[in-house]
């Protein structure tokens, strides 16, 4: 989809720090259905043992970050992954003030709402 974009898809890293590759291999890449209408932009993410209170939706600049910690299991406890992550990239204007996310049944859901496309003006030559 070209509105939202996976950068972990791409051959390489593209200057991400080791601290963030280490964390993120603790993590499982959810997995998302993305659907898109002229008003807004759904992404449904499979979060399976996440509650609310352990989900983190980060919107910084183009970067959409989706992060959950199962909190059934700590990291101590085992060398299995802990908790989910996902990163896009955010190719076309959205509304960065109404986003939103809920939580339901283990699906996350985060709507992103398209910005107002600013109308043409004719500009008057005098």
């Amino acid at each position: 989809m070209d509105e939202l974009h996976d950068p972990q898809n791409d051959e390489s890293s593209s200057g991400e720090d080791r601290a963030s590759r280490v964390r993120r291999r603790r993590f499982v890449r959810p997995a998302v259905d993305i659907y898109s209408t002229e008003s807004e932009m759904v992404v449904l993410a499979d979060m399976p043992g996440a509650e609310k209170n352990a989900v983190d939706i980060t919107v910084d600049g183009d970067d959409l970050v989706l992060e959950a910690e199962v909190v059934a299991r700590k990291e101590a406890e085992s060398s299995l992954p802990w908790g989910y992550h996902r990163r896009f990239k955010l190719r076309s204007d959205f509304d960065r003030n109404k986003i939103s996310g809920s939580l339901e049944s283990g699906v996350l859901q985060i709507t992103l709402p398209r910005a107002a496309r600013k109308k043409a003006k004719k500009v008057k030559i005098t």
